[in-house]
């Protein structure tokens, strides 16, 4: 997921306080803005709004293919949500391979 800046988190936080956005709305807006979602773990509440996002076409959704993780996106960024799964498989391979060597020495 790329990092929201300060602005961005301050911004959906005011939204949710002023009572203009729910926090699922919010949940859904972070998406967009932040364009990519890497998941891995995720709370039921914000896994059905990214869902109902996901219906209403707001959002897309990849699902967990071997060791590529979830996905969230934007409709338009696709590229970076390959990107972003291959990039977290591979991350992920290193580290799995880091802990064998370290076991075979």
């Amino acid at each position: 997921m790329s990092k929201l800046n300060q602005n961005d988190l301050e911004y959906l936080k005011d939204m949710v306080g002023r009572g203009e956005m729910t926090a699922a709305q919010a949940n859904v807006e972070k998406v967009r803005m932040a364009r990519v979602m890497v998941v891995t773990r995720l709370f039921a509440e914000v896994r059905s709004a990214l869902n109902a996002a996901v219906k209403t076409g707001e959002l897309r959704h990849k699902k967990k293919d071997g060791r590529k993780p979830e996905v969230y996106y934007h409709p338009n960024f696709e590229h970076l949500a390959n990107e972003a799964r291959d990039r977290a498989e591979k991350e992920m391979l290193e580290a799995l391979a880091g802990v064998v060597t370290r076991a075979d020495e």
